[in-house]
């Protein structure tokens, strides 16, 4: 690689960091066609690069809103703990697919991830409010903290998804968390922040598998990462004031067309 494709990576990190922090979702929708259409990467080899540069963009989002007080630990290690062991499982079944069929699978998760965003109401997560509730506080200062009911099983069964996909996909899992979260009754800046630190945990798990397995590009991955970590810290500086809803349907009229444009690649002979 030359000096203008680090420099490009570099660029394609911030912009990409950026949306992620603010969305508290990983990135790798973008990450891995990015690198297989425009850099030609095995498929493979994008979903393992995706997720070490993800591991990069969480842990500095994770800071920023932990110093903001913003991550719900209870809700984050309901998510978290069962998408650790789904991350790996995820990550090892790559080795048995063929390159097509994880592109295939991948363009499938996309399209999903892109109708969800622009129809909220497309029913891609939906409530398991059974068995046993659990308090769960949130909001800074005392004086202002307020008390729902979380279900763990709810957040369990999800947060299971959300690491296979991501395993698999190389697609962080904020896509399911972030619904699971609001869905509960947690408040959507609240549920960004602690999707970004399950990501984080998530993505760290599948990361190491998929390293084992000779999946990350190295050079690729610290381009990419040093301009997402800056990216990471000015969306989450950009949260509190950016409409979420506009940002919603801009993600995802551009997957639709990131989907579009992995269909015609893979049918060119």
């Amino acid at each position: 690689m030359g000096p203008i494709d680090l420099i490009l990576l570099c660029l394609l990190g911030v912009v990409i960091g950026a949306v992620s922090a603010l969305l508290g979702v990983g990135g790798g929708f973008f990450y891995v066609p990015a690198l297989v259409l425009f850099f030609g990467l095995d498929p493979r080899i994008a979903v393992g690069t995706s997720l070490a540069i993800i591991t990069c963009t969480t842990l500095s989002a994770s800071i920023g809103y932990g110093l903001r007080g913003q991550v719900l630990v209870k809700s984050a290690a309901y998510l978290a703990i069962p998408g650790m062991v789904f991350a790996g499982i995820g990550a090892l079944i790559t080795v048995f697919l063929p390159s097509h069929l994880l592109v295939a699978i991948f363009c499938v998760v996309l399209l999903f991830m892109g109708i969800k965003m622009i129809y909220r109401r497309f029913p891609l997560v939906f409530p398991l409010l059974i068995g046993p509730c659990r308090n769960e506080s949130y909001g800074r200062p005392p004086a202002e903290r307020s008390t729902l009911c979380i279900y763990p099983v709810h957040l369990v069964s999800w947060g299971s998804l959300a690491g296979f996909m991501s395993g698999l996909t190389g697609i962080g899992g904020g896509i399911v968390n972030v619904p699971a979260l609001t869905i509960a009754g947690i408040p959507i800046h609240f549920a960004v922040a602690t999707s970004a630190a399950v990501i984080l945990i998530t993505s760290l798990f599948a990361t190491g598998t998929h390293l084992a397995l000779g999946h990350v590009s190295v050079g690729i991955f610290i381009a990419i990462a040093i301009g997402a970590i800056l990216g990471a810290q000015a969306g989450v500086r950009l949260s509190p004031r950016t409409p979420p809803r506009t940002l919603e349907l801009a993600v995802g009229t551009l997957l639709i067309l990131v989907v579009a444009a992995l269909v015609i690649s893979n049918s060119l002979p």
